[in-house]
């Protein structure tokens, strides 16, 4: 989907995970059907940052700072 491991992008102080992931989604067709569902976040998706999965900090509404690290990853499923 956007054709590469790392994206790079500079935001603005106080940007939202949620933010930051709709304008990655927005310039890569096809990533926002693998990241939303009905405008949410899925559950499916793992987003971390500074290592820290977003759930433990504000969610989708975790503002970022300088030098953050964010990561996605789909979750592990099945048995």
């Amino acid at each position: 989907m956007v054709g590469k491991k790392t994206v790079e992008r500079e935001v603005a102080p106080k940007t939202t995970v949620d933010y930051l992931l709709t304008t990655v989604a927005d310039d890569h067709p096809g990533l926002e059907d693998l990241l939303f569902e009905n405008e949410e976040l899925r559950e499916s998706m793992t987003v971390t940052r500074n290592g820290t999965h977003v759930i433990y900090q504000n969610g989708p509404d975790t503002e970022l700072e300088t030098d953050d690290d964010i990561r996605v990853t789909p979750s592990i499923q099945g048995g």
